[in-house]
């Protein structure tokens, strides 16, 4: 049996376990949608479960990496992050029903909606899903604030010159590592703006990628949260806005000096108002997430990942120039 085959047989089992303890009859639940990654450094399966009743779950199963301890507190932060957010109008994250620690697995209802990512791809004008995206996100980072702390720029900076090291020794491959470098060379040029600013510090979700947030008429949701720490609210915000620049963002509109399309970024902070748009960190974090997304471009990947490598690197053209 295919090993792609193994994992959705897997899934299945642990459903029928998870449904149990949730007090769901797995067997008025059938499978209507699934999700598989499958490399080197992950292998997860994400089913849908759609009961008879008309409710619906998601089951996910991460395979690799098998770190429990990581797995516990991802499921800790999401847990955190629905206590945050319950009772607010209009924003939430999905309920956990059960988890299996040992097997790496929860069970959690399903957030009704489409992805921001592809309603981005459904309409023209993407500035009120954006408004909407960073509500959501203004939402969450205020519900954990933990205050200010000033910001230390030099830890992304030494972590980045430690990954071209690694490059230039063959220990890490990457893409277009020569252009990389000369990026990662520039970096500190904008870190003085940074440096020691009194930045906002909250709950982190950790990967809030365009797919992880889900947008219904009433209701934005999101999951799928890594983050075990609070940090500056710069990281999950340049980690959103790139994710929509590399993949749906007009890049015509991208001017010199800039890292997110202008209209964009302005509709963002319309939604988001916990720090200006002119906040020093999340330019600086901003300019680290497009290096750090470079770096997770397989040197040799699918058509989907060549294309947008092609879009990372148009966007650092224009983000150090």
């Amino acid at each position: 049996m295919p090993p792609v085959d193994d994992l959705k047989t897997k899934g299945f089992q642990i459903f029928e376990r998870l449904a149990a303890k949730a007090g769901i009859a797995p067997e008025t639940c059938t499978c209507g949608a699934e999700w598989i990654k499958d490399d080197s450094n992950q292998r997860q399966i994400v089913q849908r479960y759609d009961g008879r009743d008309g409710g619906s779950v998601v089951l996910k199963h991460v395979a690799r990496p098998w770190d429990t301890d990581r797995f516990t507190a991802m499921l800790a932060a999401h847990q955190a992050a629905c206590d945050a957010l319950d009772g607010m109008p209009g924003y939430s994250v999905p309920q956990i029903l059960a988890a299996d620690t040992g097997q790496h697995a929860y069970l959690m209802r399903f957030a009704k909606g489409d992805t921001f990512l592809d309603l981005c791809r459904q309409r023209e004008d993407h500035a009120p899903l954006l408004r909407r995206a960073g509500g959501w996100l203004a939402a969450f980072h205020g519900a954990t604030l933990q205050g200010t702390h000033p910001f230390q720029p030099r830890f992304m900076v030494n972590h980045l010159h430690r990954l071209v090291a690694r490059v230039e020794s063959g220990a890490r491959r990457i893409n277009g590592k020569q252009r990389f470098a000369a990026y990662v060379g520039r970096i500190a040029d904008y870190a003085p703006q940074a440096q020691g600013h009194a930045g906002q510090i909250a709950a982190k979700h950790g990967d809030l990628n365009g797919y992880n947030l889900v947008m219904a008429p009433e209701e934005t949701a999101a999951f799928d949260f890594s983050a075990t720490t609070p940090s500056p609210v710069g990281y999950d915000i340049a980690r959103l806005l790139q994710s929509y620049t590399q993949m749906v963002g007009d890049l015509d509109a991208l001017p010199k000096g800039h890292s997110v399309p202008p209209a964009a970024w302005d509709a963002f902070f319309e939604g988001y108002t916990l720090v200006p748009p002119d906040d020093p960190t999340v330019h600086f974090l901003t300019r680290v997430q497009i290096l750090t997304d470079w770096n997770r471009i397989q040197e040799h990947g699918s058509i989907a990942n060549v294309m947008r490598f092609e879009r990372i690197k148009k966007i650092a053209r224009q983000a150090f120039a």
